[in-house]
């Protein structure tokens, strides 16, 4: 068995097992930390044998002495030796040996002044740079006298930064393992999360994850379950539609030939005016389904928005609609032309049916670029904009479709085709008045696949190439 299938095995399944073993782990670690640093950083058991611990001592048994009578001071020393057996006290006649001189300043002798409480005369008795320890004779003020010997060591300052470094390094352990195993826990759920987002967009071929806490592998079970079934009904959908309209085109055209006999003229006009429509209903139903599918991203080729707009506007023209450009700049998006073409004449046919006009303007935008139509209709209320993005919902909200000149697909599909383009539709109505129907797509990144622009078929631009709005 290997490292990593045991690890596996030791780890708990689910999430509340998880949390759990994190804080235990999180407490086990400090634990230890703590315990390490303890033992590492203690002080000695035996506190005589530190330096500064047997000056002070000394200090205090000179204080005792000077404050005791003096007929009792030499059996204050005595038993003040007997007590400190590390260090060797003994009495003083106050004679110092030729050559002695005051004790040096050392930590020690500092030690030893200040636990003493009052003035003292140190005398170092016994001069030596090789030995390591100080003989002394101590004078107090009311003239008790006493030698002692003590350890000329450096005293060891508390290991504050020893300590400081523990509790950083514990902190820092515990931040990185809880951090560490976080991610861990939370990494299924961020690639789930991922997946589910990923469902319906262009790019839905994102994996879930196989490996994680069961409620996670339970919820991504669910959820590659019901992705199928989505797929197979919108599979389903568009297979009865495209023969739905396989099998309506046949009687049609043969309902279009014998209205062609009727002899009444305006029972024909009116009849073969209803074929048209049960015929356009099909395509349009036909076409929103496939446009809301959205297309492969390695598809999409380098298009010149510019050369797009500019086609719609000639093709309105052409037939005498009025419809213009008032401001274009040559830039490069990624996408299908001929469905960004589709979008754009939908909203411009949407324009000039209830505006009577259509005015197009390109513009940057913090999502890269935007291209406004314009009309001067009575706009859109804005409780019902969302409404209007829904298929089948017509502006003029008349449900017969033998006044309707349209079956309410128009801006379902714009949507759906920019929102394939990993762009955005809006509707805003103007101040002055009229509707600004607005798409906002995102430039070509710069270290991209240089291709050829794409341009529609038979659509030079009019207008000469400027400086492009961002890139």
């Amino acid at each position: 068995m290997t490292l990593g299938s045991l690890r596996a095995r030791l780890r708990p399944r689910s999430i509340a097992g998880q949390i759990a073993l994190l804080v235990v782990a999180g407490i086990a670690v400090a634990h230890v930390v703590a315990t390490t640093a303890f033992f590492l950083l203690h002080e000695p058991q035996d506190p005589d044998t530190l330096p500064g611990v047997a000056a002070a001592r000394v200090g205090v048994l000179a204080r005792l002495l000077d404050a005791a009578e003096p007929s009792s001071r030499a059996a204050l020393i005595a038993a003040g030796a007997r007590s400190l057996p590390l260090v060797a006290v003994g009495t003083w006649d106050g004679e110092a040996p030729p050559g002695a001189k005051p004790a040096p300043d050392r930590a020690v002798i500092r030690r030893l002044r200040a636990a003493a409480g009052r003035p003292v005369v140190v005398t170092d008795l016994e001069p030596s740079e090789e030995d390591r320890r100080l003989h002394v004779g101590i004078v107090t003020g009311n003239g008790a006298m006493l030698r002692a010997t003590l350890a000329d060591d450096p005293l060891r300052p508390p290991r504050q930064g020893a300590l400081i470094f523990t509790v950083v390094f514990l902190a820092l352990t515990l931040a990185l393992l809880c951090v560490w195993a976080t991610r861990a826990l939370t990494a299924p759920l961020a690639r789930l999360a991922g997946a589910a987002e990923a469902f319906g967009a262009r790019d839905d071929h994102v994996a879930l994850p196989q490996a994680g806490p069961k409620e996670v592998l339970a919820v991504s079970g669910a959820l590659d379950r019901m992705r199928s079934r989505v797929r197979r009904l919108i599979d389903d959908r568009t297979q009865m539609l495209a023969a739905i309209s396989h099998d309506l085109r046949t009687p049609i055209t043969r309902l279009r030939l014998r209205a062609e006999f009727i002899e009444d003229e305006g029972a024909r006009a009116a009849t073969l005016r209803d074929l048209d429509q049960m015929n356009a209903l099909v395509e349009a139903a036909l076409s929103f389904v496939r446009d809301g599918q959205g297309r492969d991203a390695g598809s999409h080729s380098l298009v010149d928005l510019a050369s797009v707009v500019q086609t719609v506007c000639d093709g309105f023209s052409d037939i005498g609609a009025p419809v213009s450009v008032e401001r274009s700049r040559h830039v490069l998006v990624r996408g299908q032309p001929d469905e960004l073409q589709r979008a754009i004449t939908n909203l411009v046919d949407n324009a000039v049916k209830y505006g009577g006009q259509a005015r197009l303007v390109m513009e940057g935008s913090p999502r890269g670029v935007r291209v406004c139509v314009i009309d001067a209709g009575p706009g859109i209320p804005e409780g019902e904009r969302e409404t209007m993005l829904q298929p089948f919902v017509r502006g003029d909200r008349a449900r017969n479709l033998n006044a309707a000149s349209g079956f309410g697909l128009g801006l379902s599909i714009v949507q759906a085709i920019v929102e394939a383009h990993d762009g955005r539709l809006t509707l805003e109505n103007r101040p002055e008045g009229g509707l600004c129907a607005a798409i906002e797509l995102p430039l070509a990144a710069r270290n991209s696949e240089v291709r050829t622009p794409h341009p529609p078929h038979e659509a030079p631009s009019r207008q000469e190439p400027e400086d492009a709005l961002a890139s």
